[in-house]
Order: structure tokens, then C-alpha cells, then sequence
């Protein structure tokens, strides 16, 4: 199980594991649509149950028969005052609470435990284990000052508030480099320890049970309900795990010991030392804890630190059966140690390679001057030989590429005559014809074939042909990786630009796994800071096409920030960084954080270069995140400068200036320009078919916006013709669960059920919305394109009949998102007016209407469209004057930019005979 549906499982186990099990199903079903993650909730709460049932038989006379009375904030509890409600879990509620007595200012927190006790031997009982508790006096666990009962009868604890995050979020936002991570959790280890030394053991370690404080210094929580050794029966300290970290000891309900501590330290370490979540669950009692390296992905900044002691460690104290884990928290804390003084770790055979290699990383200074005075005259001489070898063979195939390169572009006349005209030659044929010499004359120097394949590749892109330039790209890696060239760091540098062109396409997956590659080169070949930081920037890009948001920023920042500290800022290698973050934000529908990031790149490449794709690039990325924001009238004066630099750039026939014209037809759709954009989607259609063909991508790309305006200039048929052919296109080339793929499907749908035909459309929404959240991984309305599909969905179940969960869909928030909000008030006025809520959905249009003219114009057609139904509902109210004066101004744009056979026209013409009807027939 991934970190990210670990998540999901948690949130779901927390909503509901204080409610009665009658409830947990009924609960979860109205909390997820996902069957898969319901059965794994409900599995975990009945797994959860048997230990607490275990557990609290002990317990069942501290609860009364009656529910507890809730304290609430504010109340008085002694000498304390409730100031603020933590939480609530199942053992009870905790609170914020302060001194109410005025003897002195002190801030602490109070847990209520639930319930009354019922005799005078458990109050004892509770007495004696706050007394023991009170005394592990360390300054890494959370100290218990007192303890009582409520005027209810309901134990209680106070304990010290502890200001901090937990510790996996403090890992995430930090960033402690890994001894910083070893150092911290030795400290957790010696707190840990303590406890034991008293006969306390935690059993329920866990990253929310360590908070670390603003310095990083971590402390321990809830030894308030750890079982102490000499007074429980076996099977009794199971109650409160988590299964995550929990030790299979624990989670079979069988006896204890301070190993089953060292078993969840283990999970601790490895998820500390991978970066991520190991994702167990109450079903892996029995499985192998993954060693850090398996569990740590590409992003991780240490890979290659981890295998040997770190793994051996790990995999040592995360040992399913007891007896094969270290024997104490101590010893666990002690193999630590030796690996951080680079010492020989018990967790490992000790070999003699193994001690003499710990032993030459201790003393390597002396080592390195002893082999120095043998080796430096040897090396010397070498290196001066091999350095000079790599100069001659590097001036041989500058030499060979310059003299390729010339005789590429010396074209006999003839030969240009039959191709262009008298002596005319397109750079498009004298590329084509470089390519088919490199395959056929340079096959026995295969760097040198490496190399002019990549320039060649690199052309290609600098045209906008990239269907060529992948090709080239992928023969290049192939050339370098071979084993008689053996250059991997070459072959990393082009993967970067493998990636980047598919990224660009929206091949997430593909261009995710050329990026990791690159990365995974880099690294094993100790490539140099500026590399890595391209690599992550590359990295970020491809997760962000492939839909995982916080590691795409992840990767992101970190680019960022190495980009800075080698070149400061206002530099090219950082505008690179902000751009794409300024994509990612716009992704995640913070358009705000977008365009601050966009104009900041920007503004540094237009320092370094007016003219050039860089700011083309970033140019376009502003335009269209301010186009999110509802800005379309500078959305589309940035996308008309764009496409003025685009062509003057990279000539009329390129992708690119497709992609220009793509945008700028876009932007004038959503500002209500139906004829302008319909000409520039026409003409991006016909370069794209030039440069890439008809079934390429690229041009399934700029068809489906295409579409898209066909359907918004009610033309049905043209728009369902454009989807299928866009989902052919798309079903050839990507994997059934590509985002564009599920986007276009549907689109279509809703295409179909505008036209009544709701049964063809049902299959495109079917468990769709489940699919989009295991796409973003997310449990709300975050990224964009996971908010249009709920608004694609509502208006699905409006289509189709079913208004209630429709109402329901449209009751999620879309904040900072105009266009979208938009629609959504939209889709709640329609849905008014399919109950027959005149008044309600005319209240609803009007506001529309307002904040649309505010946003595109009095005589924008987008307005137009929605005067209509408004029009509808005045005349449902009786409001006949009112209506006729909506057509009347909804009629010349509409008319304008709508097809003839549109049936918002149709509504239009019915709807006037109606009122003239009426009119007429109430005496004019």
C-alpha cells in the first residue's frame, strides 16, 4: 500500500472508529465511493476493535451507564481552565487548557478520559499508574503534572502542552539531512529507554506520538496510556496501536516486552531513512518490512547511503519474530551510533572486508596520505595520458561533427531543384537527409553518432517537430549507454530532454520514467550540483504530468534551491524552477502563488533575452494562468504577443506556433469570442496535421479544444464527431487511465446527454469521480483539474434525473477559481429550474449575469447564454417584461456567435413566441 491511499485509510479509520460498529459501514459509504478502501477501513476497525475489547475488559467498570457529560471550552476543571478542544480519539478528548486559580501563568494539555470509574480498587489502580507515570521525569517525553476526576465521575490527566509538529510533517517541511534525521531519533531512542528503565512501555510509537519542537528537538507523547510491565496480563498492552507500527506481537494480542517498542522505532527509522511511509497496515502482520532502500524512491536525497549498515539496522529491529530484534531500545540506539563513528554495526556478518572497510572510513586521512606517497607519481602519469587521449578524441569528433554538419548542409543544385525549386532547400529537408547519413555512415564511431544524433535531435525541437526529435533522442541515450562508449552522464542529459518533450505532450507516465532514470545516473555517477538540479527541475515537471502534486513540489523546490545556492538569483538555471512551479501552482488551483512564480521567471528571462523560447515559454504560462483567474482581457493581449514571438521564433509551420495558436483560441473562447477562436483552433489544426500528422498526440490535443468550442457554439454533431476522434486517437497512444483519456470520454459524455441521450453517457461517469481522487491522491477540491470533474459529474447527475446528488456534488467549495465558480452557479440555477424553484434559480442567474459582465462584457456571448434560462425563470414568476428585455439582449451576440442550428437559438425563438403569445393574448 502507497503513502498516499495509507492517507486515505487513515482519515477514514479516524472519521468513524468512535462510532458504534452498527454505524462504520453507513458512515464510510458516505465518505468514500471507493469499495476497495471501505472493505480495507472496515477491516482495520474490526482488527482495532479485538485489541481494544482485550484491552479494556479491565476497564469496562470505569464506564458508567450513562454518556459521559462533555467538558466544554471554557469550563473549569480544578485549577484549570479549557481554552481550546485538540481532538477527540477513543480514549477520550483532549484540550488546551491554562491555570484558573491565578497562583501562576501555565499552559498545558488535559486528557478526559472517557467514562466513571466504578470501585474504589480501579481509582487505586489509576491512582498508582499516574504516580509512575508522573515520575519519568526526561526532557524528551511530555511530563504527567497531575491527574483527578471530573465532577462527572471521568478520569483525568494533565499533562505538559508541547508546541510542535508531528514528526513526519516536520521531516517533509524541514528537510533534515540524514544525520540530522539519525541524531533525532537517537533522541527518541534514550526517551524511549527510560521509559523502559521505569517498566513502561509506549506501544504505540508513532510519527504523531513524537512532536518536534520549533529548534528540532523531539518530544515524546502519550506514555499516558502505555501498559506498565509488572501489572498487566498478558495480552492487555495491545489496546491503542496503530498498525502501522504496530509489532505483530501486538497486533495477535499476545505478551509484550520493550522489543515490540524497538520493532515500531524500527518502522520510525526506516520511514525517517526512505523519506515516505511504509504503508502497513492490520493485514501485514506477517510481512517483511521493506529495508529503507526499497521503500526510498527516486526523490530521496540519499539513496545510495542506504544499503549496508543503514538497511541491516533497519532490518534488524523491524524483525517479525522478537527474538532476532535487537534485545533493547538501548542496543537498537548503540548500532546507531557505531555507523554514525563509521564503527562496524552488530546488525552486520562481521567480515573482514566489512571491519577493514569501517576501519579505513575512520582513519581514511591516514590512509589517504600513506596511498598518496605510493600512488601520486603512477596516477600522475596516467592521468596526464588518459587527459590527453580524451582532448585528442574529443577534437576528433568536434573535428568529424563540423565536417558532417558542412557537408549536410552543402546540397548539390541539382538535387535542390528536386526538392524545392531552383536551388531552395527547406532546413526541415536538409535535417532529414542529416539523419539518414547518421545511421548509414556513422555506425562504427558510435559516440560520434551519439553526439550528432542529439544535435540533430535538438534541431528538430529548435522547428517544433517533435515526433522526429524523440526518436533522435532515444537513439542517443541507446549510443551513449552502449558499452563500448559507456558515457551514462551524457545519456542522463539527454533523458532530462527526453522527458521534458514528454512531459510537454502529457505522457506523465513515460516522461516520469525517463526522468527517474536520469536522475538515477546522475546520481550513481556523481554528476555535479548544477546536473542535479536540472535533473529534479526535469523530475518535477514529469510527476507534475503524472499527477503526484506534492512530489512534483518536492522536486521543484529542491531544484530551486539548488539552483540558488550555486548561481544566485535572477539566473536562467532558477527561471527554469519558477516556471514550472508557476504550472504546478496553477495545477493545484493556486493561481495567486502561479502567476507571481510565472512573472518572476519571466522577468529573469527576458533580462537574459526578449527574443527567445524561454519567454515565449513563460510569456504563454502567465497568459493562461491569468485566464484562470478570470483576467481573459490581458489573458488574450500576453497569448496574441506569444503567438507574434512564437511565429517570428520558429517559423509559421511548427508545433509550437500550433500550441500558441491553441492558447490564444482558447483564451478568446472563454472570453466569448466563438468566431475568432474558431479560426485560430482551424488553423493550429491544420499546422499540427503538417508538422506531426493526424494521429499524432499533438493534434489530438488542439482537436479536443476544438471541440470543446464546437459544443460551446452549440454544434453537437461537429463536437461528438471531434470527441471520438480525439478518444481514438488517444486509446492508440495512452494507457486506459491517462487523465486526457478520462477527460475527453467525458466530455463526450456530457455532449450526449445535453442531446437526451443520458443512457450512452452513463458508462464515461460510472465510478469516475473515485478515479480522479486515486489519481491526485487528495480529499477535497484542490487541484483544478480534479474541480472540473466534480462540476463534470454534477451536471451528469443533473442530466440524468438526479437532482439530490447533484445538489450534493455542487456543495463542494471552488475558492480562488472564477471560471469555475461560474459554472458551478451555473449548474445550481439549473438545477432550480428542474425543480420548479422559479424564484431560486431567477436569483441565481441574475448573480450570474452580474459577475459575468463584470468578467467578459455586457455583450459577451458567454453572458448571452445565460440570459435565456433566466429569461425562462422570469416568465415561470409571472415577470413577462422582464424576460422579453433579457432576449432582447441576448439575441445580437448570441446570433453573432452561436451556429445557425444552436439550440439556445431554438429556446430563444420559442421562448419569444411564448411571451409574444401571452401578451397578445392578455390584450398587449
Amino acid at each position: 500500500m502507497d503513502t498516499a491511499r495509507w492517507q486515505d485509510l487513515r482519515q477514514l479509520f479516524d472519521a468513524v472508529c468512535d462510532e458504534p460498529p452498527a454505524r462504520w459501514e453507513r458512515r464510510l459509504r458516505a465518505l468514500s465511493d471507493d469499495p476497495a478502501l471501505i472493505a480495507e477501513a472496515l477491516e482495520l476497525l474490526h482488527a482495532q476493535t479485538a485489541c481494544f475489547d482485550r484491552a479494556l475488559q479491565p476497564l469496562r467498570e470505569l464506564i458508567a451507564s450513562r454518556p459521559e457529560a462533555e467538558l466544554l471550552v471554557g469550563e473549569r476543571l480544578g485549577a484549570w481552565r479549557l481554552v481550546e478542544r485538540l481532538g477527540s480519539g477513543g480514549m477520550g478528548t483532549v484540550f488546551v487548557a491554562e491555570r484558573a486559580d491565578g497562583l501562576f501563568r501555565q499552559r498545558v494539555a488535559i486528557k478526559l478520559l472517557r467514562g466513571a470509574p466504578g470501585s474504589g480498587a480501579t481509582a487505586e489502580r489509576l491512582a498508582a499508574e499516574r504516580q509512575i507515570l508522573a515520575e519519568l521525569q526526561h526532557p524528551d517525553i511530555a511530563r504527567l503534572y497531575d491527574g483527578g476526576t471530573t465532577p462527572a465521575g471521568s478520569p483525568y490527566l494533565v499533562m505538559e502542552y508541547v508546541e510542535g509538529r508531528p514528526l513526519d510533517e516536520y521531516c517533509e517541511q524541514a528537510g533534515p539531512s540524514l544525520r540530522q534525521r539519525l541524531e533525532m531519533f537517537l533522541r527518541i531512542c534514550r526517551a524511549v529507554q527510560a521509559a523502559h528503565q521505569r517498566l513502561v512501555v509506549h506501544c504505540d510509537l508513532k510519527p504523531g506520538n513524537v512532536l518536534v519542537r520549533p529548534g528540532g528537538d523531539p518530544v515524546l507523547l502519550d506514555f499516558g496510556i502505555a501498559r506498565l510491565l509488572d501489572a498487566e496480563a498478558p495480552g492487555e498492552a495491545s489496546a491503542f496501536c496503530t498498525p502501522a507500527y504496530a509489532s505483530p506481537e501486538l497486533l495477535a494480542g499476545k505478551s509484550v516486552s520493550v522489543v515490540s517498542d524497538v520493532f515500531s522505532l524500527g518502522i520510525l527509522l526506516t520511514e525517517l531513512l526512505a523519506c515516505r511511509r511504509s504503508g502497513r497496515g492490520a493485514a501485514d502482520i506477517g510481512a517483511l518490512v521493506p529495508v529503507p532502500s526499497a521503500l526510498a524512491r527516486a526523490a530521496c536525497p540519499w539513496p545510495g547511503r542506504l544499503p549496508g549498515d543503514l538497511d541491516a539496522i533497519a532490518a534488524r529491529a523491524c524483525a517479525l519474530d522478537p527474538y532476532q530484534r535487537y534485545p533493547s531500545v538501548e542496543a537498537l540506539a548503540a548500532d546507531i551510533e557505531r555507523h554514525m563513528q563509521r564503527r562496524p554495526v552488530l546488525a552486520r556478518a562481521p567480515t573482514l572486508r566489512y571491519r577493514t572497510g569501517r576501519w579505513l572510513h575512520r582513519h581514511w586521512r591516514e590512509s589517504a596520505a600513506a596511498a598518496t606517497v605510493v600512488l601520486a607519481t603512477g596516477v600522475f602519469v596516467w592521468q596526464l595520458g588518459m587527459a590527453q587521449a580524451r582532448a585528442e578524441r574529443e577534437a576528433e569528433v568536434a573535428s568529424q561533427v563540423a565536417d558532417f554538419l558542412i557537408d549536410a548542409f552543402s546540397v548539390d543544385t541539382g538535387v535542390a531543384q528536386g526538392l524545392k525549386g531552383p536551388g531552395e532547400i527547406s532546413a526541415r529537408e536538409v535535417l532529414d537527409r542529416g539523419v539518414a547519413r547518421v545511421g548509414a555512415s556513422l555506425a562504427h564511431v558510435p559516440d560520434m553518432q551519439a553526439r550528432l544524433r542529439l544535435v540533430l535531435a535538438r534541431a528538430y525541437l529548435g522547428l517544433g517537430v517533435p515526433g522526429q526529435a524523440e526518436g533522435l533522442l532515444r537513439q542517443a541515450v541507446d549510443d551513449y549507454l552502449r558499452a563500448d562508449v559507456a558515457r551514462p552522464l551524457d545519456a542522463a542529459e539527454v533523458l532530462s530532454e527526453l522527458s521534458a518533450l514528454m512531459a510537454n505532450q502529457m505522457r506523465g507516465a513515460e516522461a516520469l520514467e525517463a526522468a527517474q532514470r536520469s536522475l538515477a545516473l546522475r546520481q550513481a555517477g556523481g554528476d555535479s550540483q548544477a546536473a542535479l538540479a536540472d535533473a529534479y527541475n526535469v523530475l518535477g515537471l514529469a510527476l507534475l504530468r503524472n499527477a503526484d502534486l506534492a512530489a512534483a513540489r518536492e522536486a521543484l523546490e529542491r531544484s530551486l534551491a539548488i539552483s540558488r545556492r550555486l548561481f544566485g538569483e535572477g539566473t536562467m538555471p532558477t527561471s527554469s524552477a519558477l516556471h514550472n512551479l508557476g504550472l504546478l501552482h496553477r495545477e493545484m488551483g493556486d493561481n495567486i502563488a502561479s502567476e507571481v512564480h510565472y512573472r518572476q521567471a519571466l522577468q529573469i528571462r527576458r533580462r537574459h533575452g526578449l527574443r527567445s523560447d524561454a519567454v515565449q515559454s513563460s510569456l504563454q504560462g502567465l497568459a493562461v494562468t491569468l485566464g484562470a483567474q478570470g483576467r481573459h482581457g490581458e489573458s488574450v493581449e500576453l497569448l496574441r504577443e506569444n503567438l507574434a514571438l512564437a511565429g517570428a521564433l520558429y517559423g509559421i509551420d511548427s508545433d509550437k506556433v500550433a500550441k500558441a495558436r491553441l492558447r490564444l483560441g482558447i483564451a478568446l473562447q472563454d472570453r466569448g469570442d466563438y468566431r475568432e477562436a474558431h479560426q485560430h483552433l482551424q488553423r493550429a489544426l491544420a499546422t499540427s496535421e503538417q508538422v506531426g500528422g493526424a494521429d499524432g498526440l499533438d493534434h489530438a490535443h488542439i482537436l479536443n479544444a476544438y471541440a470543446g468550442l464546437l459544443a460551446a457554439r452549440g454544434d453537437a454533431a461537429g463536437a461528438e464527431r471531434a470527441y471520438r476522434r480525439v478518444l481514438a486517437i488517444r486509446r492508440r497512444h495512452l494507457p486506459a487511465a491517462d487523465r486526457a483519456l478520462l477527460r475527453t470520454a467525458e466530455e463526450l459524455a456530457l455532449v450526449l446527454a445535453r442531446q437526451q441521450r443520458v443512457a450512452e453517457a452513463d458508462g464515461a461517469f460510472q465510478g469516475a469521480l473515485p478515479r480522479w481522487r486515486r489519481i491526485y491522491r487528495t480529499g477535497g477540491a484542490g487541484p483544478l483539474e480534479l474541480a472540473a470533474a466534480q462540476l463534470r459529474h454534477a451536471e451528469w447527475l443533473l442530466r440524468r434525473g438526479g437532482l439530490d446528488a447533484a445538489e450534493a456534488s455542487l456543495k463542494a467549495p471552488l475558492d480562488g477559481q472564477p471560471p469555475m465558480q461560474l459554472r458551478a452557479r451555473a449548474l445550481k440555477a439549473e438545477l432550480a429550474q428542474a425543480r420548479g424553484d422559479w424564484s431560486g434559480a431567477a436569483g441565481h442567474w441574475e448573480a450570474l449575469i452580474e459577475r459575468g459582465v463584470a468578467l467578459h462584457g455586457v455583450d459577451s456571448v458567454v453572458v448571452a447564454k445565460w440570459r435565456v434560462p433566466y429569461a425562462q425563470a422570469l416568465v415561470g414568476e409571472g415577470r413577462w417584461r422582464e424576460a422579453q428585455e433579457q432576449l432582447r439582449l441576448a439575441t445580437p451576440s448570441l446570433r453573432r456567435e452561436m451556429v445557425v442550428e444552436a439550440p439556445v437559438l431554438r429556446q430563444v425563438g420559442a421562448l419569444g413566441a411564448t411571451l409574444t403569445a401571452t401578451r397578445g393574448g392578455a390584450g398587449g
